[in-house]
């Protein structure tokens, strides 16, 4: 098949931009409509995309449903766009809406999947790619991509990963794809589960934890993300960002949450369930 494609891109961030650049890159693809978010926007890792009458920059891409209808595409890409789409928009595409989630679909559908992943312990996770239906992250699968979760891995770490199988999981089925020959499975569904979105109640540190599981919330939230929060016992809330799991000669006796000791290098350690946590970077909040 060697006639151009027409793809609308729908998307933003760095693992966006790459889909993007992949797709604007290949000669067998034209892209006459691209939506991503404003200039502005406060979404962590975004990359602006330059201003062209093709680019829409919006926070809601069902504006623009009826002028992606016009141009009547061969296949819409989403990638790091977060706005669930409408079913009359995922079906505008004769050979489909292609989307990433970042988990072992069935398992972790939903949203803020990685921060919960890194929480609860994770030594691995992958990048599903697939086709959109009319509910969220359940469409057939076309592939996914494992990502190992290291022990010391921080939120901004496995982002990279991710972008990094973004452009593999491209570079491997977009030709398939585009030649409709691409894999296509269904999802047992019963066999996943949902994650929901986090808040800013998920932020806030339990020192009766033990130091794992404290360590795991700070890796799953730092930045660029809001960043674990805590609240010393003079009343000050300090935001978490790096910590390690340590020992300490003394405080064994001490309430889980004390302040321990305060370094000659700022560094702060307080005392959790089963031990010790050194605070390596923080901020006042």
């Amino acid at each position: 098949m060697s006639s151009s494609l027409k793809i609308v891109f729908i998307g933003g961030l760095t693992n966006g931009k790459i889909v993007y650049d992949y797709l604007d890159s290949n000669r067998y693809v034209n892209i006459p409509l691209v939506v991503t978010y404003p200039d502005d926007t406060d979404k962590p890792r975004h990359i602006e995309f330059p201003d062209s009458k093709s680019i829409y920059k919006t926070g809601s891409v069902s504006e623009y449903t009826e002028k992606i209808k016009e141009i009547d595409p061969d296949f819409i890409f989403v990638a790091g766009w977060s706005e669930l789409l409408s079913e009359e928009l995922i079906n505008i595409p004769e050979r489909g809406t292609i989307g990433f989630h970042p988990s072992k679909l069935p398992h972790d559908r939903g949203r803020s999947v990685l921060a919960w992943q890194i929480e609860e312990g994770y030594t691995e996770t992958a990048l599903t790619m697939f086709y959109y239906n009319e509910l969220p992250d359940c469409g057939d699968i076309i592939a996914q991509e494992k990502i190992s979760v290291q022990a010391n891995d921080y939120i901004n770490d496995i982002l990279n990963k991710v972008d990094d199988a973004t452009y593999n999981l491209m570079r491997a089925y977009f030709p398939l794809l585009r030649e409709g020959k691409a894999p296509r499975k269904k999802q047992k569904l019963a066999e996943g589960n949902f994650r929901r979105l986090r808040d800013e109640t998920n932020s806030k540190i339990y020192w009766d934890r033990n130091s794992e599981e404290i360590f795991n919330k700070i890796r799953a939230i730092s930045k660029p993300y809001p960043g674990a929060i805590t609240e010393t016992e003079n009343g000050n809330k300090i935001k978490i960002w790096k910590a390690e799991i340590s020992d300490f000669p003394y405080g064994h006796d001490l309430k889980p949450g004390r302040k321990v000791a305060e370094l000659y290098d700022g560094k702060l350690i307080f005392k959790t369930r089963d031990g010790f946590l050194t605070v390596t970077e923080y901020e006042q909040c």
